[in-house]
């Protein structure tokens, strides 16, 4: 793929992805949480933590505009890239007022806060830049694909709603409960239309890079709806388990985007 012609896309894949490096990002992740929980003073811990959180989805939204700018003057592309950016950057405003309301505002709690604000609008960017693309490689979806679009978030929201104790004799809906599945909805929404996305581009020399990205979608999938399930139950810190879901995400959807740049 050329810059003079980058919308031509070839029809089968020619850089497939390595394994080791998914490995690598997976046993990374792992190795920090143990550090932290365990090696690390919870005073220094929860710092390092924050700055980690802070810094993954600025690092994947400036790799982002980087791919973005390499398809400078195109009509889909860069349009779809630079959402993706966006996406990310939003998260990292996100967590950088959630850093400053943790650790500067003690008395304000900085859930729920303005840092949500830049929580949610990562969606409805991820779920602009999936739709850019599944438009131009398949202007028209089939009905499978549509209901799967349709029923997948809705699996996902009350798989939520049961592990939070929905239906039982002790639950009591409250204010995280309803707050949390706004965002449960909108981050499987997002994973189903990826995953529509990653069928549509899996011949394609794009095809390995959407694999990525799903996975590290489903990373973030995966740790909202656990993230929202906690608040509900007010069992979220900064040292928790869900944090890798989180990192092993922003980790493999760099990777995606390192290997989409390279397939230019």
């Amino acid at each position: 793929m050329t810059l003079s012609q980058p919308e031509i896309v070839p029809d089968k894949i020619k850089s497939p992805f390595n394994y080791k490096i998914l490995a690598g990002i997976i046993t990374s992740v792992i190795i920090f949480h143990v550090m932290i929980n365990v090696v690390i003073v919870p005073e220094d811990a929860e710092m390092i933590v924050s700055i980690f959180s802070v810094f993954n989805p600025l690092i994947a939204s400036i790799i982002g505009f980087i791919v973005a700018f390499r398809y400078k003057g195109t009509k889909v592309f860069q349009k779809a890239y630079l959402a993706l950016s966006l996406d990310f950057f939003a998260i990292f405003l996100g967590e950088i007022t959630y850093f400053v309301y943790d650790l500067f505002i003690p008395d304000i709690d900085p859930y729920p806060s303005i840092a949500d604000v830049f929580f949610f609008a990562q969606y409805p960017l991820i779920l602009t830049h999936i739709i850019i693309n599944i438009r131009f490689f398949s202007p028209k979806l089939n009905k499978i694909s549509k209901i799967w679009i349709a029923v997948f978030p809705i699996s996902i929201l009350i798989s939520y709603a049961i592990l939070s104790g929905f239906g039982s004799d002790d639950f009591e809906p409250n204010f995280d409960f309803y707050y949390g599945a706004i965002f449960v909805y909108a981050s499987s929404l997002t994973l189903s239309a990826a995953i529509i996305g990653a069928i549509i581009f899996k011949e394609g020399v794009i095809g390995k890079a959407w694999l990525l990205l799903v996975l590290g979608i489903l990373g973030n999938t995966i740790g909202d709806a656990w993230y929202y399930n906690l608040e509900v139950f007010d069992q979220y810190d900064l040292g928790h388990p869900v944090n890798l879901f989180w990192y092993a995400g922003y980790w493999i959807v760099i990777y995606a985007l390192i290997k989409h740049r390279k397939v230019l």
